[in-house]
C-alpha cells in the first residue's frame, strides 16, 4: 500500500471523519435522508486486482428510510487526469453487486465518491463522454449514472477551514491531502494548518492523530523534520517532541525519505554511528558532493516542477517567488522559457537567484 492510500485509509476509516465528509459532499436531499446512526463501515474492500491500479476503497452502509445502501469513497491513485474514470466506476458497482449474487444478499444502491488530489484540472464526466461523435439515438443506451466528483484542488483553503467540516481533525487532513502535491505551498501554511488543530495536542488522540499526519508528510515530502517541529513547536511543545521522536523513528525504521544526495549514506552511517548524528552527516555530505557532481539537479527540477504546477493553478509570479525565494522578475523568465526554464534555474554560481 502506497503512503498517500495508507493516510486515506487512516483518516477515513474512522466513522467520524467518514460522517463529517460525508455530509458535507452529499446533495442535501440524500444526505437528510440518511440515518446516520446506522451508518456502520463495511469489512471488504470492493476493488479487485485490476482496478487496484487506480483507486482504493472506504465502503460504509447506511438506511435511507426502508432502503439500506452504501457510499464508497474512492481515493484516486493517479495525480493525473484519466478519462476512463467513468468505465472504471461500472466496472467497481458491477463487482460489488455480483458480491451481493454470489453471497445471495439483496443487491443495494451504491453511491461513488471518487476523491482526487492531483494538481491537474479534472472534470470527468459521465460514461457517454467516453465515446467519440455519440449519436444521441444512441444516448439511451449507454448506462450513465451519476457519482460525486470531488477535486479537493478546487477547494479554498478558508472553505475546508471555515465552511464544510466540524472536525479539526478532517479539517487538518484534508488541508494537507489538497497540498501534499505542493510541499513549498504546504511548507509555508503549515503552521496555519496546525493550528487549526491546535486542541489536537492536548489529548492523546489527538497526538496519535497528529502522530500520523507528520509521518505522512515526513514520507512523501522533502520538508525537513526539524522545520516541522519547530513548526509544530509555535503551537505546542509536545508536538515539537512528536515530530523529533517520529523523525527518529522513521530514520531508524529505514521508512523516512532521503531529504538529499546524501540519504543512503546518511541512513548507513546513522545505524551504525547514532542514527540521527550519521544522517545528518550524509545530508551535509551528499549536498558537498553533490554540486561538484552535479548531482544537486534534481532539487533545481523539483523547484522547477513546483513552479508550473504553481503557474497552472493560476497563482501569480509574486505569489510563486515568495513561496520558491525567488524573484518575480526570474519566475516570469521561467514561464517564457517553457521546457527550459528548468535551465535558467540551474546556477553558475552556486546561487538560486
Amino acid at each position: 500500500m502506497g503512503h498517500h492510500d495508507q493516510f486515506f485509509k487512516q483518516v477515513f476509516s474512522d466513522k467520524n471523519h467518514a460522517v463529517d465528509f460525508i455530509r458535507a459532499v452529499l446533495p442535501p436531499d440524500l444526505r437528510d435522508g440518511l440515518d446516520f446512526g446506522s451508518f456502520q463501515a463495511e469489512k471488504d474492500s470492493f476493488v479487485g486486482e485490476e482496478l487496484s491500479e487506480y483507486f482504493s476503497d472506504l465502503v460504509y452502509s447506511c438506511r435511507l428510510k426502508d432502503t439500506k445502501i452504501r457510499i464508497a469513497l474512492l481515493f484516486e491513485h493517479k495525480s493525473y487526469v484519466d478519462h476512463d474514470l467513468p468505465f472504471q466506476l461500472i466496472r467497481y458497482m458491477s463487482g460489488i453487486w455480483d458480491n451481493c449474487q454470489r453471497q445471495k444478499k439483496e443487491r443495494t444502491p451504491v453511491v461513488p465518491i471518487v476523491i482526487y488530489h492531483g494538481l491537474e484540472h479534472w472534470a470527468p464526466g459521465p460514461l457517454s463522454s467516453g465515446f467519440k461523435s455519440l449519436d444521441p439515438s444512441v444516448r439511451p443506451f449507454v448506462p450513465d449514472s451519476e457519482y460525486l466528483f470531488i477535486h479537493l484542488s478546487r477547494w479554498p483553503d478558508e472553505l475546508i477551514r471555515e465552511t464544510l467540516f466540524s472536525l479539526a481533525s478532517l479539517k487538518l487532513s484534508v488541508l494537507v491531502l489538497k497540498h501534499i502535491f505542493q510541499p513549498d505551498v504546504l511548507k509555508v501554511h503549515l503552521r496555519d494548518y496546525f493550528e487549526v488543530g491546535a486542541a489536537l495536542f492536548e489529548a492523546e488522540e489527538g497526538m496519535q492523530f497528529l502522530k500520523i499526519m507528520i509521518e505522512y508528510i515526513f514520507k512523501t515530502t522533502e520538508i525537513q523534520p526539524e522545520y516541522v517541529a519547530e513548526t509544530m513547536g509555535s503551537v505546542s511543545i509536545q508536538g515539537k517532541e512528536l515530530a523529533m521522536t517520529t523523525a527518529e523513528r522513521l530514520m531508524n525504521e529505514g521508512h523516512m525519505r532521503g531529504r538529499m544526495e546524501g540519504r543512503e549514506e546518511g541512513r548507513e552511517e546513522g545505524r551504525e554511528e547514532g542514527r540521527v548524528e550519521g544522517r545528518e552527516e550524509g545530508r551535509v555530505e551528499g549536498r558537498e558532493e553533490g554540486r561538484e557532481e552535479g548531482r544537486e539537479e534534481g532539487i533545481y527540477l523539483e523547484k522547477f516542477q513546483t513552479i508550473m504546477k504553481l503557474r497552472k493553478i493560476n497563482m501569480k509570479p509574486e505569489q510563486i517567488a515568495e513561496i520558491t525565494n525567488l524573484t518575480p522578475e526570474k519566475i516570469e523568465a521561467v514561464f517564457a522559457a517553457g521546457d527550459k526554464g528548468l535551465d535558467l534555474l540551474m546556477p553558475k554560481d552556486g546561487s538560486l537567484n
